[in-house]
Formats: structure tokens, C-alpha cells, sequence
């Protein structure tokens, strides 16, 4: 499908910023564009017909009957005790608050320690499940909130989250200690957390309403994605519809390797950062100045990072000089491997690809340590450090009850990238063979930023090169699986232009249940100008005429820079879901 070609070092010049408001929409609109106003009003008639084949199904039982379901506690596999079912109010919502229909709040635990939160809409559910997945290392139920798209469809979701098995502390290294001398929570968080809530919410909720859902979702981003993922790859027959924001599907090596990597690139001989926060903006302004307007319009967004070329040594301070305008050789030297990705001693890339063009300003988020206006503070200090590669190479890199090395102790050869395994088959996602989950009518939405500060869009790309070949091309694919990345927005959220992420469930339904494929999102720019993004590896390009502000006056067109990063684990794309297969353990989706 894709030119494949090592990945690139390629280094081009200058300097300058430019940023834009953006407002993401999402349209269901043909491959070829269209007028958003003709598009918004197929899916309002879509919804309607949706919405009068899926009439509202009132409770059967009260929310406080739950509490007391005895044949919970010897559910097979997953007995359960439901610590509290409440009644919610409906509420309009405000500013800071957002909306909700009157709803049964049921909390409870799943064996061996899955604490959950199922919501029950009391008088507006229309016979759909939505489960909604984690973030991080997990260990903590979060809040909920009923999709937006509720309105658009007559009726409201039932929908659950859980904490994937344990309870997280804070700390150094505290969200991993869970999986140090305990296999069957290190289960849980790989997978076996979200099959077990699927299987109980499901029978809460025919006990509730008197029948299972009718269709089944899932949705989540980052370790979310991933859990999405796993779904699709491990319990193919469960859900109808699984979303994946920029999935951590390759989590073993992004945390050993990648997370690794950008913690001792930028430390220097006093433990302290080389790249500090305080220069980030003037390494931003010169990326965009040298990629940005690449759909053929001066817009200040990098549409394919891909096909971006930027030196870091083009804002290189003179000699004698530093400030936070321009870089000195050493911070230079951290950019450069930054974007470059973690690699031995060979030069082979342990992880497929680095940070992208258009991330910067989201470095401080993960790669770099909070200071205030630069100065000297230890890299430990940053998100990368304590909260995700310590974690993962201290207790989860090595069998159970076995201390791992600290991240400044991991050695980036073949040695140490093979250390991981099998254990990180565990919780990595990588099997592209979803035969199952396409013969099942199962529809995938992977979608991720190309700026994303926090796991690099390359290995979601990869996944996806491969994925098509595998299934048979990208037309094929495409039936069931299309990638969207949506320029300027970084790790599941957030953007260097003010973008916000659309709500993917609206297209989801669309899709599953009305047949209508999503082959479009629209950029919003304020309330005049408008930007089409395509499903990958397409990039809107300007016709040349029409008005600039109008996605009517562009088309799609296969990127340029699309490509394949080769990198030491190309074979993990091959092989099969470790362990669990595509078993339910016992329960039939429709049973």
C-alpha cells in the first residue's frame, strides 16, 4: 500500500510561528468532499431514521433492586458484588458540568479486585452498550460521561469503565507497582479486565432492562486505545463498533525503548535536562515556518508531518550564545534524537519512529521536566522519568517478583529488547490479523494526532501498513478499518492550533448501524474556514480555486511522505495475540 523506507534523518531549515483556533467537526461526507451544510443534513436524516428504528426500552427493574442481586455473587468466572445502585437526577448540565439523562449509577467489584461503574439510563436507553476504557497505568475508575451525540440519536447509552484490576498509588513508580509479584493483575490490565466488565455489565443490564444491548461499543484512547485493541484482536466477537485513539498497541517497547530513550538523550553529566521547556517555542515556530501550509494553503498547521523536512541546526545559537531563541549544539543534538527515535548501536530503531514535527510544545507535558524559565532540573522530574518508563522496567518488564533496572541501567541493544518478551505480550496489541473481527461485521476507528507528544504517530501508521497488506489491501481494509490522523492535535487531545478532538462515537454508530462509512473530518477554523482530513494515507490538498476557507475547494490525495518505519520489531506485527486468543471464555456475545 505504502512506499516502505527506513525511517529518516532528514534535516531541513528555518524559523517562525504561526498558530490558528481550530474546532474539530466531524462530517460523514463522500471520499471526494463536499459542502458541510449538505453533509450535516444526510446525517441528521440518518439520525432520524436511527432514532425511530431504535425506540427508547424503559427499566424492568429499580436501580436499587441491583444492589441486592444475589446470582452476581456466582456469576461464572466473574462473580461480582455491586457495593452501591443509585439513582442519578437528569441534569441539564452547565459550563463546567456536562449533561445527563436520569441514570442508575451501579458500583461494585469484579473477582479478584476490577472495581467498575455502570451507568443505566432509567427512561431514554436505546438498546446500546458503550464501554469506555482507561488511561496510563490505569487503577482508577473515571468519570463517564454520556456521548454527546445521545441527542442526535432519541435516546441515551448504557455504558461502563473500570480500573483494569487494581488501584494505582502515587509516588515514584507507583502506577506499575501492581504488576511487580502478582500475574494474575498484570492479566487484568493486559485484558482480562475489560472481557470480565463486558460479561457482568451485560448482565446487569439484561437483568435491568429485561434483554441484552442490541449493539455493543467500545471506546477509549491511548492505554484506552489499546485496550481497544486488544478487544479486537483477543475478543473479536464481542463489540460491534471499537474506536482507538492513538492507541498504545506497541507498550512494551514504547515504555522500555522510546520513553527510555528521550529520559537519557537529554540528561546531561549532572543528571540534569539539556532541552528545557523555556526553548521549546522557538523550536516550534521554526518547524512550522519550514512545514507548515503543506495542503497548499498558508495556514500555520503541518497537514503531513511525514513529508515535513527541518533541521534543528537551522535556529543553532552562535557560537558563545545561549537563549531561549535558539538552541545550543547539545540541545540541537537532543532535538535531533528526539524525532529520530530510540536505536543501537547499529543504527536499527528499537521503536518504530520518534517524536513528530509539530509536537514540540507538548514536550513538557512527558519529555522534559517541569522548570520555571529553564535552569537546572534533573530530568528524573519529568512524566517519562517516574510515571512511565521507571514503572515498566522496575515491575513489569521481567517475570513476576523479579526487579527490574532502573531506566538509567537499560541498554538499548538487541539484548535488551528482547528481555522483553514474553512478558510484554501481555499488554502489547500488535496482531494485525482481524479476520475474525471482520468476519464478525465488527467496524474499527483508529485515529491519533500527528503531534502526539506522548506516543509517536509512526507505530499507529505502521500497524495500519500492515493491517491492510495482511487484510488483503487498504479498498478491503477500508470496509471494516480506516486510521484518521488529525493534524496539530497531540496525545488524545489538546494542540498547538486550538484544536478540539471530535466525538468518534456519532460516526460509529453511523457506521455499524446505518451502513454509512466515515470518510471525512472536517476542521473547523473559527466560524468561516473549514479543512477536510481524510482517512490515511490520503491528505487534503487546495484545487487551486474556490475559496481557501471552504473544505468544498480541496481534495484528497495520497501523501507524498506516507511511509513505512522499519524498525527492529517488524516481525511482532506477524504473530499471534499472545495468549487468550479470540476465546470469551464461555459467553456468547448474543447470549
Amino acid at each position: 500500500m505504502l512506499k516502505r523506507i527506513r525511517a529518516r534523518r532528514a534535516w531541513g531549515a528555518s524559523a517562525l510561528a504561526v498558530s490558528a483556533a481550530v474546532v474539530l467537526v466531524v462530517l460523514l461526507t463522500s471520499a471526494s468532499g463536499g459542502v458541510a451544510g449538505a453533509a450535516q443534513s444526510r446525517l441528521a436524516a440518518a439520525s432520524a431514521k436511527l432514532a425511530t428504528t431504535s425506540p427508547t426500552i424503559p427499566a424492568n427493574q429499580t436501580c436499587a433492586s441491583i444492589a441486592s442481586l444475589a446470582s452476581l455473587a456466582g456469576l461464572p468466572r466473574y462473580p461480582t458484588a455491586v457495593a452501591s445502585a443509585t439513582v442519578v437526577a437528569a441534569s441539564p448540565g452547565n459550563a463546567t458540568t456536562p449533561a445527563n439523562p436520569e441514570y442508575c449509577d451501579v458500583k461494585g467489584m469484579i473477582a479478584p479486585q476490577t472495581h467498575f461503574d455502570l451507568q443505566l439510563p432509567t427512561k431514554t436507553w436505546q438498546g446500546r452498550y458503550l464501554q469506555n476504557g482507561c488511561g496510563g497505568y490505569c487503577g482508577t475508575v473515571s468519570a463517564q460521561t454520556f456521548p454527546s451525540c445521545d441527542a442526535q440519536l432519541g435516546g441515551d447509552f448504557a455504558m461502563a469503565t473500570d480500573d483494569e484490576g487494581h488501584v494505582s498509588s502515587g509516588g515514584l513508580g507507583g502506577g506499575g507497582l501492581f504488576a511487580f509479584n502478582d500475574q494474575k493483575l498484570r492479566l487484568e490490565y493486559g485484558y482480562q479486565s475489560e472481557q470480565a466488565l463486558y460479561v457482568v455489565a451485560r448482565y446487569i443490564i439484561n437483568y435491568f432492562y429485561g434483554q441484552p444491548p442490541n449493539r455493543s461499543y467500545y471506546n477509549g484512547c491511548s492505554d484506552g486505545g489499546r485496550e481497544a485493541m486488544e478487544m479486537a484482536e483477543r475478543y473479536p466477537d464481542d463489540f460491534d463498533g471499537i474506536i482507538a485513539g492513538a492507541p498504545e498497541i506497541i507498550a512494551g517497547p514504547l515504555n522500555a525503548e522510546h520513553q527510555t530513550w528521550d529520559v537519557r538523550v537529554n540528561t546531561d553529566a549532572q543528571g540534569n535536562a539539556i532541552l528545557t521547556d523555556d526553548t521549546l517555542p522557538a523550536l516550534h515556530s521554526a518547524v512550522i515556518k519550514a512545514c507548515a501550509g503543506d495542503d497548499g494553503v498558508s495556514d500555520g498547521i503541518i497537514t503531513d508531518p511525514q513529508n515535513c523536512q527541518f533541521d534543528p541546526a537551522s535556529i543553532q545559537c552562535p557560537a558563545g550564545t545561549d537563549s531561549t531563541s535558539c538552541l545550543t549544539p547539545a540541545q540541537v543534538t537532543v532535538a535531533r534524537e528526539f524525532y529520530a527515535g530510540p536505536s543501537d548501536p547499529r543504527g536499527r530503531l528499537l521503536y518504530p519512529g520518534g517524536l513528530p514535527y509539530g509536537s514540540e510544545l507538548g514536550w513538557s507535558a512527558f519529555e522534559l521536566p517541569p522548570s520555571q524559565n529553564g535552569g537546572k532540573v534533573p530530568t528524573t522530574a519529568s512524566l517519562d522519568y517516574f510515571g512511565l518508563s521507571l514503572p515498566y522496567l522496575r515491575y513489569q518488564l521481567l517475570p513476576v517478583g523479579q526487579l527490574g533496572p532502573d531506566p538509567f541501567k537499560w541498554r538499548f541493544d538487541d539484548a535488551g529488547f528482547r528481555s522483553m518478551f514474553p512478558m510484554a505480550d501481555i499488554w502489547d496489541a500488535m496482531s494485525t490479523d482481524l479476520r475474525a473481527f471482520r468476519a464478525h461485521g465488527g467496524k474499527l476507528i483508529m485515529w491519533q494526532g500527528w503531534s502526539d507528544n506522548g506516543i509517536p504517530p509512526s507505530g499507529t501508521v505502521d500497524y495500519y501498513d500492515v493491517l491492510s497488506r495482511r487484510m488483503g489491501g487498504l479498498r478491503p481494509t477500508q470496509q471494516f478499518a480506516r486510521l484518521f490522523m488529525v493534524p496539530s492535535v497531540y496525545h488524545c487531545g489538546g494542540s498547538y492550533a486550538g484544536a478540539t478532538v471530535p466525538d468518534m462515537i456519532y460516526p460509529m454508530v453511523q457506521w455499524v448501524e446505518a451502513g454509512s462509512a466515515p470518510s471525512q473530518l472536517t476542521v473547523q477554523y473559527g466560524s468561516t474556514a473549514t479543512r477536510p482530513v481524510y482517512p490515511y494515507p490520503e491528505i487534503p490538498r487546495y484545487n487551486g480555486s474556490g475559496s481557501t476557507n471552504d473544505a468544498a475547494s480541496f481534495h484528497p490525495v495520497t501523501s507524498p511522505g506516507a511511509h513505512y518505519t522499519a524498525w527492529i520489531g517488524n516481525y511482532l506485527f506477524y504473530e499471534p495475540i499472545g495468549g487468550g486468543g479470540g476465546a470469551d471464555q464461555g459467553y456468547a456475545r448474543r447470549g
